[in-house]
This record gives structure tokens, sequence and C-alpha cells, in this order.
């Protein structure tokens, strides 16, 4: 398979492994990492001897979300024609994950956050270290999870919790994510990665055909109301993105840097 700059890839026969190969910045997302998440889904299309997907982050972090001093340089010179195509082009990338004939595992290593929880959430099945926590924060900053989280996220858990997660913006530990439905194991940080393992290697073991048409038509019964819902999104963080709300908050956020919280216990 190809290498690429932002992804670490480790193959072991029927299993590959992709980590999220940014750790300077928690595996912060950038248009480069969207660019070879992209092309590693256009490529795995043509690899049908690899059965199962584990995505993951090299170091203590999944992946923090947006990488904030990208974003606010790109910002800084990009009409609203710019911003509305790498929406639609992120939010294809996340498509292209849930589509792939592959069976997928979110391995999820620590710290995941905003388009972070979006990627996980476009994955078949999420197992998550007692370590990690979730947040989509992009409510405190006048904007919304643009790239399919709040569909996907509503569908997983329900409109209740959704909205206690999107609209609240607040931290949730890994044990809330699994009493909620938004993850489908916790584990130990030592034991975790094994446990992923030994699922992907139970479905490698499985009919990969009957695997891949079952996935799809599980998928199927949503999409309709994924791509209204998404181009609904865009069109609103467009109207975000250009709001004073925004502005004020990305200033601050920009002075403060955005720090990484400890998962908060909450009623």
């Amino acid at each position: 398979m190809n290498q690429y700059k932002n992804l670490k890839l480790q193959s072991d026969q029927a299993l590959l492994t992709v980590s999220l190969n940014r750790p300077q910045t928690l595996n912060a997302i950038t248009p480069e990492l969207m660019d070879d998440l992209a092309a590693l889904c256009d490529e795995l299309q043509t690899q049908p001897d690899v059965r199962v997907v584990i995505f993951t982050g090299v170091g203590k972090s999944f992946s923090s979300g947006i990488d904030l001093n990208v974003f606010m340089q790109l910002l800084s010179s990009w009409t609203q024609d710019d911003l509305r195509v790498l929406i639609r082009r992120w939010q294809d990338t996340f498509n292209q994950v849930e589509a792939l004939p592959q069976i997928t595992i979110a391995a999820i290593n620590g710290v995941c956050l905003g388009a972070g929880v979006e990627m996980i959430l476009a994955c078949d099945f999420r197992i998550s270290s007692s370590r990690a926590s979730f947040a989509l924060p992009e409510i405190k900053f006048g904007i919304l999870p643009d790239l399919g989280g709040i569909t996907r996220l509503t569908r997983m858990v329900g409109p209740a919790w959704a909205k206690e997660v999107i609209l609240r913006g607040r931290n949730v530990s890994a044990m809330e994510a699994l009493r909620i439905g938004m993850v489908n194991r916790v584990a130990d940080p030592g034991d975790m990665p094994g446990i992923a393992r030994n699922w992907a290697q139970q479905f490698a073991k499985l009919p990969a055909k009957a695997l891949a048409h079952s996935k799809k038509l599980i998928n199927a019964t949503y999409d309709t109301q994924l791509l209204q819902a998404l181009k609904a999104a865009e069109y609103a963080q467009l109207q975000l993105i250009g709001s004073e709300e925004f502005g004020a908050a990305a200033a601050q956020m920009m002075q403060e840097r955005l720090g990484v919280q400890e998962p908060q216990s909450e009623p």
C-alpha cells in the first residue's frame, strides 16, 4: 500500500491498522491529513485482501479535532466558497470511511474531540480506553459539528443524549460514552488495543461478502437523511463562521489555546 505523511500504516495479513500520525498536536486534523485519509479510502476500495481496518492515534490521543492554528490561518484568507468546498470535501471523506467495504473499528486511545469524534462515529465499532474522553465543543465557539456528527450521533444515542453532548459541548468520560451507547466497549488502556485486535481477527474470519452487503444495507437505511442533513449543516456552518460570535470566540481561543480538559462527572 502507499505511504502517507500524516497516517501510519501497519499491515498484518487481513488486518490494517491506521494511526493518525501528528502526535505533536495530539493528532489534530489538517487538510493534508484529510487528503491522506481520502486517498487511503480510495485505495482500500481496491484492496479486497484487507478485511478489517482499525483506526487509532499515535501517542496518548486519538485526535484533538481540527488544528486550530491551521484553521484560523485558512479563515484569514478564504472566501465562503472556499470554506464550502472544504466542508463538502471533508464530509465526503468521512462518508468514504463509513462506506468502506471493510469492517472499521475505532480504537480510541485517549482524548477525542470535535472532528475526531465525527470520524469515530463514521466507523462501524468504537472500542475505547478507560482514559479516553469525548467532546463536541463547537457550540462553545459559536459553530456546530458539520461533518456528519450531528446526524450520526443522534442515530446512535437518540436525540435526548445527542442534545446533551452537542448543545452543552461538555466532556464525556469513556464510561458515560458506554452508558449512552456512543461506544461499544471500554477497557483498561493496556487491554484496549488487544481487544480491538481480537474483534478485528474475529471479523476477518467471517464471510467478507456477507459482512460488506449487510453493512451496506444497514447504512443505506439512513443515506438519504444523512445527505440532506449534511447540506443543512454546511449551510448553517457557513452562516456561523461569518458571525461576530465566532469571531470573538476564535480570537479568545487563539489567545488561550484550547486545553485538554479531564473528563467531568455531571448529573
